[in-house]
């Protein structure tokens, strides 16, 4: 399991308080909900709190808005130490920290500089930045801040390139995509190549995806404004908030129509038909694109997004990969 980069906790005044886990933490006047409301003028499901690879936001579900720091809101909202988030008759406090990495936690892979003569840096959590920040990972002066993030998931490795262009082994990366990387690759962004090496203990692969485990069971949640999927993979559940078009993209790979079962290849003209019923003429480059954002979620919750969610050979088609004998149920 990857470190994780903080730990955010939700502390109601005077009471207990409540840590956000993979799963998020759904406030509401239901009953399921992790926080329950009793004001009528609260939603049934009306807030999640959520850990995201920026840190933790606040996503509202009903229709009412939140209070955040005094000022109402019905968009989703970064969170910081010290926010007061408020919805009728409930007050809650977040606090937030950053775990310094552990000096002798475990670490997959390790960024070795092409102009240095030893050493190299290992990537101890996700994600993983390299830029000219000062709160950067890896702080290279001369580049834009966060220009490169690598993420961990599934024990696999993801570089986004955020500004600029980079190479991975020669090959030109496409900005805000996760491009799979693996031991001997190297990447290069303006004068710098670091090469891709397992660390120290871990035996090196080369073979794109060989360690990917797929889900054996899926939950699907209906939200108000889209929906929480669960995905169990060996033990270890990840559950990732999918807003509006996203989830209804995974929704319809997970619940096909007559004719196609979960984990096959579903035609773009199936997808398009029920993520935009209304909107029959959609590119295969919007496709494309609402299948990235959906990548880069699942990558935040610490699944393998580009291999789970898999294009056909040339586009056409996507398919969300699963176990064999996996199931999928829905959440009433």
């Amino acid at each position: 399991m990857e470190p994780p980069r903080l730990r955010c906790v939700v502390v109601v005044p005077g009471g207990p308080s409540r840590r956000v886990g993979s799963n998020g933490i759904l406030i509401g006047r239901q009953g399921d909900c992790d926080i329950v409301a009793v004001d009528p003028a609260v939603s049934r499901r009306h807030a999640l709190v959520r850990l995201t690879s920026e840190g933790a936001e606040v996503v509202p579900l009903g229709r009412a808005p939140f209070e955040l720091n005094g000022l109402d809101s019905d968009q989703a909202r970064a969170l910081a130490h010290g926010d007061v988030l408020r919805l009728p008759g409930l007050e809650l406090h977040i606090e937030i920290a950053i775990p310094r990495p552990e000096r002798d936690a475990p670490a997959g892979f390790v960024l070795e500089r092409e102009r240095a003569t030893s050493g190299g840096f290992r990537i101890s959590h996700t994600p993983f930045t390299l830029g000219g920040g000062d709160s950067d990972d890896l702080i290279v002066k001369t580049w834009p801040a966060a220009a490169l993030r690598f993420h961990l998931a599934q024990g696999e490795l993801f570089v986004e390139v955020r500004e600029g262009t980079a190479e991975r082994s020669g090959q030109l990366i496409a900005t805000d995509m996760l491009e799979p990387m693996v031991a001997g690759d190297t990447i290069s962004y303006r004068d710098e190549t670091f090469t891709i090496s397992p660390a120290p203990g871990r035996v090196a692969t080369t073979a794109v995806g060989a360690r990917t485990e797929l889900p054996s069971r899926v939950e699907i949640e209906m939200l108000p404004r889209g929906g929480r999927v669960i995905f169990t993979v060996g033990a270890r559940d990840h559950a990732v908030y999918l807003p509006d078009r996203r989830f209804d993209l995974i929704n319809a790979l997970l619940r096909p129509p007559a004719g196609y079962q979960p984990g096959e290849l579903i035609p773009d003209d199936t997808v398009r038909a029920i993520v935009w019923p209304r909107k029959p003429s959609v590119s295969r480059q919007e496709i494309n694109m609402l299948i990235s954002r959906c990548r880069r979620d699942l990558v935040d919750v610490g699944l393998a997004g580009p291999r789970l969610l898999e294009r056909a050979p040339g586009g056409g088609a996507t398919r969300l990969a699963l176990a064999a004998n996996a199931t999928v149920e829905v959440r009433a």
